[in-house]
């Protein structure tokens, strides 16, 4: 209800300077275009403050990761200090890219899940491919050993500023992109029964 009050003011204030600070701290869980919407009715003036010029900056990504989007590739070490690419695990069927930390709570109450699901459905085409927004390799090992997750893991160790992070509009995790076999995103941020069933309708289970 809160939110949905913020985002009522938001939209009915579109001249007040208050708006933006609202509209930044929503931002993480909106779409791009339920964002693009209410910048778009700004007036010229607010539209020009730094926080909007960000979030339009951010619209932009979020729309290259889009459901239909190819995923934008990228490289990055894994936990022994080798580069993988993201599109050289291209080719099962599908392909979780799972964002996650060794700190973040609901990132480790998820991982069962995603363990269920991987040991389910991986010979059956289904794989993932671990992004880490840790900070220490310590951690991150720790962590992946800790919760049995068996598939490929990667990281730069740069916390929030970690370069496939940016490059995916994650401002929140646990997040996730699931690929078909030409590295095109069909799905996001699917999490528990609703990561299950998904992979299950598609593999034919």
């Amino acid at each position: 209800k809160m939110i949905e009050n913020q985002k009522n003011f938001v939209r009915e204030n579109p001249s007040s300077y208050v708006s933006p600070s609202i509209l930044s701290s929503l931002a993480y869980d909106m779409d791009a275009s339920e964002l693009e919407d209410i910048i778009n009715k700004f007036d010229p003036e607010i539209a020009k403050l730094p926080q909007i010029v960000a979030l339009q900056e951010r619209i932009q990504v979020m729309k290259s990761v889009a459901i239909g989007q190819k995923a934008p590739d990228f490289t990055m070490n894994d936990v022994n200090g080798n580069p993988v690419t993201l599109s050289s695990k291209f080719g099962p069927k599908l392909l979780l890219v799972d964002f996650w930390a060794a700190w973040c709570g609901p990132c480790r109450q998820e991982n069962p899940n995603v363990v269920k699901v991987y040991n389910e459905f991986n010979k059956k085409s289904f794989d993932v491919f671990g992004v880490s927004l840790d900070q220490t390799k310590e951690d991150w090992v720790k962590a992946i050993e800790d919760d049995k997750l068996t598939w490929t893991h990667v990281s730069d160790l740069q916390y929030w500023n970690n370069a496939a992070a940016k490059l995916y509009a994650v401002q929140a995790i646990p997040a996730n992109f699931l690929l078909d076999e030409t590295g095109t995103i069909i799905g996001k941020n699917l999490r528990g029964e609703e990561l299950y069933n998904k992979v299950s309708e598609i593999l034919g289970q």
